[in-house]
C-alpha cells in the first residue's frame, strides 16, 4: 500500500458528490443494514479538483493509500448511520475505485450489524446518575 499526506485527500472528498441507498434488513442474528455509497471525486474540467491528465494514477493512489480509503469508507459509514434504524455495529465494507469520464468514481458497499438502541433514561435518572457517578453492575 501507498501512503500520503490525509490533507489532500480530505480537500478531495470535501468537494465529492456523495449517492447512496440502502435499508435495514431483519436477519436471524439481528438486524443488519445493507447498502452502498457512490463518492465520485470530479475532474478539474467538471468542476472539481483532480486534474483530468491524473485520472488513472489518482484512481491508482486512492485503490492503495489508506487515507483515502479510510475517508471513503467513513462517508459510507455515516450515509448508512443516517438510513439504519439504530446505532451501527461491527461494520465490512467493500471498495471499488474506477476512473470515468466524469472524474474518479469510489464505490463502497456496506454490511452492517444495526445494534438495539438502549431505551431513553429520564431526565431526572440522569441527573440522579451523574451526582452519584454510574450504578455498579
Amino acid at each position: 500500500m501507498l501512503r500520503s499526506s490525509d490533507y489532500r485527500w480530505r480537500e478531495l472528498f470535501e468537494r465529492a458528490d456523495v449517492m447512496s441507498e440502502g435499508a435495514c434488513r431483519d436477519e436471524p442474528d439481528g438486524t443488519t443494514y445493507y447498502g452502498s455509497t457512490s463518492v465520485l471525486l470530479p475532474f478539474a474540467s467538471k468542476g472539481g479538483a483532480v486534474p483530468d491528465e491524473l485520472g488513472s494514477e489518482v484512481a491508482a493512489l486512492i485503490a492503495n493509500d489508506p487515507h483515502a480509503r479510510v475517508r471513503a469508507v467513513r462517508m459510507a459509514c455515516l450515509e448508512a448511520q443516517v438510513r439504519s434504524r439504530g446505532p451501527l455495529g461491527r461494520v465490512r465494507a467493500e471498495l471499488f475505485v474506477r476512473s470515468t469520464t466524469r472524474g474518479i468514481k469510489v464505490d463502497v458497499e456496506v454490511e452492517a450489524a444495526v445494534l438495539p438502541e438502549a431505551a431513553p433514561k429520564s431526565r431526572r435518572a440522569e441527573a440522579s446518575e451523574s451526582r452519584r457517578g454510574p450504578k455498579a453492575q
